[in-house]
Order: C-alpha cells, then sequence, then structure tokens
C-alpha cells in the first residue's frame, strides 16, 4: 500500500537527470503526493514550463542542495552515479539510485560505507522486484510448486531502436561506452532478480559481443551460465539489444512441471505433469508506473521508519560483481568464481 510520511512538514525531493526515466520518476513523484516540490539538477540549462512539469531546474548540484532536499533520485548516467550519490550523502540526504548503482564495482564500497556511517538510507531502482507478478513467481518458487529445480532460463531482449520514443538511439545512454550503456548494465534487472529468487550468485560463464548491426560503441549480446550458491541447478541468462519482438521472461523447470513468468503481459504460467497443459495461474494489470510507485513508496517507507531498503547498496554491489565477472570470462573464454 503506498503511504507517505506522516509529518506536515511538506517533503522537498532532488531528481539528478532529466532523461526518459527522470521524468518518469517526477511523474511518480507527483503522482505519489502532487505536494512535494522537486528540484531537478541536469547537465544543460532548461526551461521547466518546456518539459511541462512543476519543477525547477538547475545545472549546479550545489545550488540544488542549498534547496535542502529531504531525498534524491538520481537519474544521470551510471558512470557519475557514485560520485553524485557521495555528494548527497555527505549532506545526509537519501539516495535512491536508478539502476545500476554504477558502471564498475570502483568506489561502490566507499558509499555504501559512508551512507551507514552518517544513517543515510541508500537503495538501487530495480523496480522489477516490485511487479507483482514477479512476487507471485517468486512466491510459487518458494513454495515448491514445480518441486525440485532442474534448471533455470531467463532471457530478455528488445531492439533499442524502439526503446524511447522521440530520442534517437544512437545518442542515448545506452548506446554509448562513456555513459554506461552496453547490455550487460542497461539490461543487469535480470541478474538482481535473479539473485533475488535464488540466492547468491557465486560462477559465471559469459560471452559479450556485439552482433547487430545498431550504431553503438558497446556490447548489444551475452549469454551466461550461472551458478548459486548451494544450488545445483544452473541458470541460463540470455541478454541482447537488438530483438524486433520485445521480450522478458524466466523459466523454471522441476520434478513437478516448468513455470513462467511473462513481464511483457505481466502473467504467470504453470505447466503440470497432472495437466499437461499451460494454464494461466496469475495475471497482473500493470498500469503505467505501478512498480515505480510502488518502489518510491517503499523508499519514502524506508525512510520515515528506519527500514533497510529491499534493494540494498551491498546487493547493488553484488550484482555489480556478477557484471564484471561476466566482462572476465569472456574476455578470458573461461568460468570466472566471484569474490564478493
Amino acid at each position: 500500500m503506498e503511504r507517505m510520511s506522516k509529518n506536515s512538514k511538506q517533503r522537498t525531493a532532488l531528481v539528478v537527470g532529466l532523461g526518459s526515466i527522470g521524468r518518469r520518476h517526477i511523474e511518480v513523484i507527483k503522482e505519489i503526493d502532487p505536494s512535494i516540490k522537486v528540484i531537478v539538477c541536469r547537465h544543460k540549462s532548461l526551461d521547466p514550463s518546456g518539459v511541462g512539469l512543476d519543477i525547477r531546474i538547475t545545472n549546479n548540484l550545489a545550488e540544488a542542495i542549498s534547496f535542502s532536499p529531504d531525498f534524491a533520485v538520481i537519474c544521470n548516467p551510471s558512470p557519475f552515479h557514485v560520485e553524485t550519490a557521495i555528494k548527497l550523502v555527505n549532506e545526509d540526504i537519501h539516495v535512491l539510485i536508478e539502476k545500476p548503482i554504477s558502471s564498475s564495482s570502483d568506489d561502490v564500497q566507499s558509499l555504501i560505507s559512508l551512507a551507514a556511517s552518517r544513517n543515510i538510507k541508500l537503495m538501487v531502482g530495480y523496480n522489477l522486484r516490485f511487479m507483482e507478478s514477479l512476487n507471485f513467481f517468486k512466491q510459487k518458487v518458494d513454495d515448491s510448486l514445480v518441486g525440485q529445480i532442474f534448471s533455470v532460463t531467463a532471457e530478455v531482449g528488445q531492439n533499442l531502436k524502439s526503446w524511447r520514443n522521440g530520442i534517437d538511439y544512437e545518442n542515448s545512454v545506452s548506446a554509448r561506452k562513456e555513459l554506461g550503456g552496453g547490455v550487460l548494465l542497461e539490461l543487469s534487472h535480470e541478474f538482481d532478480y535473479l539473485s533475488w529468487i535464488f540466492g547468491e550468485i557465486d560462477r559465471v560463464t559469459g560471452a559479450v559481443d556485439k552482433n547487430s548491426n545498431l550504431d553503438i560503441d558497446v556490447e548489444d549480446s551475452a549469454k551466461c551460465i550461472i551458478g548459486f550458491s548451494g544450488k545445483d541447478f544452473l541458470a541460463s541468462v540470455n541478454l541482447d539489444l537488438f530483438r524486433l519482438d520485445p521480450i522478458r521472461h524466466c523459466i523454471v523447470i522441476g520434478e513437478k512441471g516448468t513455470i513462467k513468468w511473462n513481464a511483457i503481459d505481466n502473467s504467470v504460467s504453470l505447466y503440470s505433469a497432472s495437466n499437461e497443459c499451460w494454464e494461466t495461474i496469475y495475471r497482473e494489470k500493470h498500469p503505467r508506473n505501478g512498480s515505480y510507485r510502488k518502489e518510491l513508496s517503499h523508499f519514502l517507507d524506508c525512510i520515515d521508519h528506519d527500514k533497510e531498503p529491499l534493494i540494498s547498496g551491498s546487493s547493488a554491489l553484488n550484482t555489480m560483481h556478477v557484471i564484471d565477472a561476466i566482462r572476465r570470462s569472456s574476455s578470458k573464454a573461461k568460468t570466472e568464481f566471484i569474490k564478493s
């Protein structure tokens, strides 16, 4: 259930970055509580009336901080996440960082330690964890609906040209190495939710490449085999930026049947040994921004009641360790073991 603080003081939010995800977060903030004052910091000056949002815009982070925001949502390119977050945490501002937490593991632990020392909430925006369909899927896996697990497959793909309306994909963050683009960082949700459902990822074998004719300077596909600590089964993970028919699903094959989560239509289906056919056992009506609203409400609840966020900095750092290991595995053409 979405809620706001019982405090009567009006909140001030800072959003760093005004790309498509920054604008979405502003929409979500206003949907949850229209009275929240929103300050936006972006690298270029812009008249707020030109974006149709009730916000104040500055291109100076120090000026943005001078408005004393209660919390910040960091939506600038991932190579700048940690640097930005450290400046905000040093001002005792709670931070929600849009995924991934960074473009590499460097300095992430310093940020985590700083936030802990100042009792500042640090959360990373892997919003898929707030989808009701994925939560239902996880619960059924936890309940051993398909019995002993034999294998897991996670797959996601969509053509980069169709990701963002009105934006030339060649100039997008996703397409440029210097801005933290590439399939591993852009589609890191899969590693986050797999570790959430099945446990710590402790080994990977990966192959990363650029296979399409997209005009980008980053990898557009990754094929990985991952293992989980203490588990006998493996998961195969396929990611791409070129598929014309969008897909995002996770399939678990077990001794009693197969269960499938489909993120495109927000459903969960089961093929059971007893029925020998597929049946839809859950379908979620998924309103625009639904998972983002739940994510932000959870973050604010953690601030108000001193709770640990569902996706902590440490959890997001573990995901970065997985990505770093996949890169090493691909370059060496061998399995890499992960050291947290």
